[in-house]
């Protein structure tokens, strides 16, 4: 069944191109062996010989000789009549090995043939992969390149079915059917290209002809008008001459009337005057009125609504107030405990001093001078250990209160801090060597104060096994930032007031939930005498929402075929105060190459924002990380390994497919969602990685098997009204597009173009008639869009008013059959979206405007754009950009559920 698994594979390998499934024909070369061959293998070969290779027949072939010749020198005549047996033993002998001498000559000529096609088909596929390597290769060149695999696909199906290289020839062949998929792909893509740009030309110069035509007309038409006044006006003056005389006579005769005339005109017209002035009146004064009852009726409504909001804020203000009570309240109560056990402690340590002193030996017993004594545990006053527990921004003793038990609402947090910038082989946190920091800025603070009684003790920081590979500790002494020892081998530098500062190498990820027990240890003698511990962890990584403000938005520079685009993009972006980044060089699908993030630390009556982002593992050499022009610190981080998946899953790990909702109940910083294919989900390590920050987790996963792209900022988008902290979802609904035909066709527009422009042109009524698509459409609404509603009302607690369905269709491959209006990019109060080239009725877009009637509610200010570039390779605004937005302001830790 070997055919059957060479069409089966070649199948396969074609499934994800444009130009769909290739039928690769079985060649009789292949399914049936050669005559010779046949041959070739009836005779036998002699015994235990089963040569597997061409050198292994040669070898056979020379034994044979060498047989015969020996044969020959042995003659075969018997001198007496009984031995002639003998002579024709001799002879069969002889007949045996000539026919197998033939048999393995016969063979080695199929053997070399196989091989002189096997050579020939690897020289025309290294001329092909040689061709598709040149830069910027053309459509010409795809096509040469896809002949030559074609030709070596040809040349492997001449090797026979039972030649040795006939299983690699087949294994090769698939390879090669592959490559050649890829290169007619390719060659697609180009030819497209250069369509649209041979079109462009051709518009250019058919219009310069169309101008110069109409110019030779117009001067040619102003010449013979120029003839025809010139006659015409020496006609008219003697004419003219003529009339005169007449004329003065008429003239003097219809003064007379005109005059009477103009007296009766006037008197009508004053008349007429004097009544639309009354009606003018009587009109200004209802309109007066009216304005008036609106002004009463705006004020009203101003007055409820300051009322209502008034009542809103002092209600806010009220819990606000509770909340700060009972705050301080567990303050003062964890205060007080704290000081009764120091108090204890302390009375503790008095009792064990006088029963010490009661028990001394006398002094001359004791004539050998011994260490002033220390007290075996210190007080905390005296040995005070903390970091920013309450993240105030400041580090006193306050913070003493639940410092050995760390939560995302409370305790000292430590910030990522990757000195290899995304440089090093070798993660930062399994290096052991440690240098100083390259940021102090980034380091979290931690205190340790000690009274003059530790003067000689020897001081050590310690930390628990599990965090210890993760985190850095410095300590600040007059020559900068030491490391410190934190096996406990090494004491720090003494001094009454030490300044440490601790920096994670990594965040919180499946290894490693993130937090660290520190432990400050004094000893004296080698005997411990005083210790405290304290908890800290690192501040996770979180990503900024669609509704959140914009600050640059970052597109690649494809040449002309998308200069139209970035010139529409910029005058859309740039009013609303963000900047347009253009790359050179760059990844077309920009979104896919990082998700920007941020992480957020306690300062002093304010908070510090870090820019991370998340670098994208496929295809690293194409991806270098995007610095932000707004974000010079912008730190880039890889999480997890590259996955080795077919052409089609592979975008499933594309960050368009992480994305996260905006603040939801349970989930003031938002919820992650993504896109699962089935065979093919997000990358789980980041999955990981993004449940370990236990912020906007845990993620939820949306059905995007049946998507092209498998990506779920396809189908889903969360877009910011004009109501501070209210949003819409824009789900796409296939349903709703094949409603907007039918209504359509409905009102007498079956013959209206769709798809204007593109390669998917057709007419209102043709897409009806497709009864194929339409019913692929109502059944991806049915059985996959409205399931996946279902669940996001169910996990983001949406309301019905809060969703909006996006006419869309889909063809049968899952792309978007015209421009996706759902993958938009919500900027600063505006929304770009993709040109959707909808039916013009009365000079207006009927598509974009249903999108415009969708979002009137909201009050969302819409821009279309001239993606067509990027619609041809099935994607649209959002897939072709990045953002780089403004982190939350707000706390995380005062935003929790428990806070």
């Amino acid at each position: 069944m070997r055919w059957v698994r060479y069409i089966a594979i070649a199948i396969v390998n074609g499934f994800g191109v444009v130009i769909g499934i290739i039928w690769v024909a079985v060649p009789t070369t292949v399914a049936q062996p050669s005559l010779n061959y046949q041959l070739a293998l009836s005779g036998r070969q002699p015994d235990g010989e089963n040569p597997q290779s061409l050198s292994e027949l040669y070898k056979l072939r020379d034994r044979l000789k060498v047989q015969l010749d020996n044969l020959a020198k042995n003659p075969d005549s018997a001198p007496f009549p009984a031995e002639l047996w003998k002579s024709a033993i001799h002879r069969q002998q002889s007949q045996t090995l000539t026919q197998q001498l033939e048999n393995v000559q016969s063979q080695i000529q199929i053997e070399e043939r196989a091989k002189y096609n096997w050579d020939e088909a690897a020289k025309f596929a290294a001329q092909a992969v040689l061709i598709g390597r040149t830069s910027n290769p053309s459509s010409a060149t795809w096509e040469q390149s896809q002949r030559l695999w074609q030709i070596a696909i040809n040349t492997l199906r001449l090797i026979p079915h039972d030649s040795f290289l006939a299983d690699g020839a087949i294994d090769k062949t698939i390879e090669y059917q592959g490559n050649l998929s890829v290169a007619t792909y390719e060659m697609q893509v180009a030819r497209s290209v250069e369509k649209i740009r041979a079109e462009e030309e051709e518009i250019r110069e058919r219009a310069r002809k169309e101008q110069e035509k109409k110019e030779f007309a117009r001067r040619e038409i102003e010449r013979k008008e120029q003839e025809k006044k010139d006659r015409a006006r020496k006609e008219l003056e003697r004419q003219e001459f003529e009339k005169q005389e007449l004329a003065r006579k008429e003239v003097e005769r219809q003064e007379l009337a005109r005059k009477e005339v103009e007296r009766q005109e006037f008197e009508k017209q004053e008349l007429a005057r004097k009544e639309l002035e009354r009606q003018e009146f009587q009109r200004q004064e209802l309109a007066r009125q009216e304005l008036e009852r609106q002004e009463l009726a705006r004020k009203e409504v101003e007055r409820q609504e300051l009322e209502r909001q008034e009542l809103a804020r002092k209600e806010v203000e009220r819990q606000e107030l509770e909340r700060q009570e009972l705050a301080r309240q567990e303050l003062e109560r964890q205060e007080l405990a704290r000081q009764e056990l120091a108090r204890q402690e302390l009375e503790r340590q008095e009792l064990e001093r006088n029963q010490q002193a009661t028990s001394q030996p006398t002094p001359e017993s004791t004539a050998t001078p011994t260490p002033a004594p220390v007290t075996p545990a210190a007080s905390t006053p005296n040995f005070f250990f903390a970091g920013d527990t309450n993240r105030d921004g400041q580090i006193n003793e306050q913070d003493e209160a639940g410092k050995e038990q760390w939560s995302l609402s409370k305790g000292a947090l430590i910030l990522f801090n990757d000195r290899n910038n995304d440089r090093g082989k070798i993660p930062t946190w399994k290096q052991t060597k440690v240098s100083a920091p390259r940021r102090a800025a980034m380091l979290s603070q931690v205190n340790l104060t000690l009274s003059e009684s530790f003067k000689t003790s020897q001081l050590f920081i310690t930390a628990d096994s599990i965090a210890s590979p993760h985190i850095s500790v410095f300590q600040k002494t007059g020559d900068g930032w030491q490391p410190v020892d934190l096996s406990g081998a090494k004491p720090l530098v003494f001094s009454t007031n030490i300044v440490l500062g601790v920096e994670a190498k990594q965040f919180a990820d499946r290894n490693w939930n993130g937090t660290v027990n520190l432990k400050a240890t004094a000893q004296n003698n080698g005997q411990e005498i005083a210790s405290t511990t304290i908890q800290m962890g690192v501040s996770p990584w979180m990503i900024p929402p669609n509704t959140a403000p914009v600050t640059e938005v970052q597109v690649s520079d494809r040449g002309s075929v998308n200069s139209e685009f970035i010139s529409q993009l910029k005058q859309a972006v740039e009013p609303t105060g963000a900047k347009v980044k253009i790359l050179q060089g760059d990844r077309t699908w920009m979104q896919d190459t990082q998700k920007n993030g941020y992480v957020q630390l306690p300062e002093k009556s304010d908070i510090r924002l870090f820019n991370v982002a998340l670098k994208s593992n496929t295809e690293p050499e194409k991806n270098p990380p995007v610095k932000s022009t707004q974000n010079r610190d912008l730190k880039v981080v890889k999480i997890g390994n590259p996955r080795s998946l077919d052409p089609v899953s592979q975008w499933s790990d594309g960050y368009g497919n992480l994305q996260v909702t905006p603040p939801i109940p349970g989930h003031p910083m938002g919820r992650v969602y993504y896109g699962n294919s089935g065979n093919a989900s997000f990358n789980p390590e980041v999955l990981d990685f993004i449940q370990a920050q236990r912020i906007q987790g845990p993620p939820v996963d949306i059905d995007t098997s049946w998507l092209l792209t498998r990506q779920v900022d396809e189908i889903i988008n969360f877009i910011p009204t004009q109501t501070p902290g209210k949003y819409v979802m824009a789900i796409a609904s296939p349903e709703a597009g094949v409603k907007l035909l039918e209504e359509l066709e409905g009102r007498g527009y079956g013959d209206v173009a769709i798809n204007r422009g593109l390669s998917t042109q057709t007419t209102v009524s043709a897409a009806l008639k497709n009864r194929a698509l339409i019913q692929h459409n109502l059944y991806l609404q049915n059985q996959k869009l409205n399931p996946i509603i279902e669940k996001l009302k169910r996990e983001f607690l949406l309301g019905d008013d809060q969703i909006i369905q996006v006419p869309v269709m889909f063809g049968y491959s899952g792309y978007a059959w015209w421009p996706n209006m759902v993958n938009s990019v919500p900027v600063n109060g505006k929304l770009l979206v993709s040109n959707p080239r909808g039916p013009m009725i009365e000079g207006v877009d009927y598509t974009q405007e249903r999108l415009r009637q969708l979002l009137l509610p909201a009050g969302v200010s819409v821009s279309f754009l001239d993606d067509r570039y990027y619609q041809e390779l099935k994607g649209n605004v959002q897939s072709a950009t990045n953002t780089v937005r403004k982190p939350e302001e707000r706390p995380f830790w005062q935003s929790l559920p428990n806070n």
